[in-house]
């Protein structure tokens, strides 16, 4: 592939998302850098080899965009609020028709799942977060931490239990239905565990 049709392809496939990337870097990161975020993107994708495996370029372009703000805060090792919350949403692709007040129900209910997993007892939440924001593999876990595979899944089962158990009613009417999810429901369903 030459770098005249990557670039050809860029300019017809990627760039013309780019400002809705920015709206949903902004929005749902609001401590990172969004040019070097956008920037970083771009020199990743600068580097491919070719492009005909890629089937959704718009999603691709979000998944790197993605890629890079997780490097940059396991780079810090500071996962804040704000932050955290940002991660859930990755996987979905901003959904610019929800009104100012779904977002902002959206992000109290993330948030209220992180203050949930914070409470988890140590192990737990470790084990919890590696395996269910990481997507790091219960075999891996275990290695990482010296302890049984089943100890790994043992404590993810219960921390989803548990959080689950916090929650009122009203929030876990609020979890994912298949008629109509919202952004958070399908973060939740995702960060927790029920993804498709």
């Amino acid at each position: 592939m030459s770098s005249d049709q990557l670039v050809a392809w860029v300019g017809r496939y990627i760039l013309p998302h780019e400002r809705q990337l920015r709206i949903w870097l902004r929005a749902a990161f609001p401590t990172v850098d969004v040019d070097d975020v956008v920037q970083e993107t771009y020199c990743r994708i600068s580097r491919l080899d070719g492009f005909a495996h890629i089937d959704d370029p718009r999603r691709y372009f979000f998944r790197a965009a993605r890629n890079v703000v997780l490097e940059q805060i396991r780079r810090e090792r500071v996962v804040s609020i704000d932050a955290a919350s940002g991660l859930a949403e990755l996987d979905s692709a901003p959904d610019l028709s929800h009104s100012p007040e779904e977002i902002v129900a959206e992000r109290h209910m993330l948030a209220r799942i992180e203050r949930l997993i914070d409470a988890l007892p140590d192990r737990a939440r470790q084990i919890f977060r590696l395996r269910k924001i990481d997507g790091m593999a219960q075999r891996d876990i275990a290695m990482r931490l010296h302890i049984p595979e089943t100890v790994v899944e043992n404590d993810v089962a219960r921390g989803l239990k548990r959080i689950l158990d916090q929650l009122s009613e009203e929030e876990k009417a609020e979890l994912p239905i298949r008629r109509r999810q919202s952004r958070t429901a399908r973060a939740i369903r995702r960060g927790l565990g029920g993804g498709r």
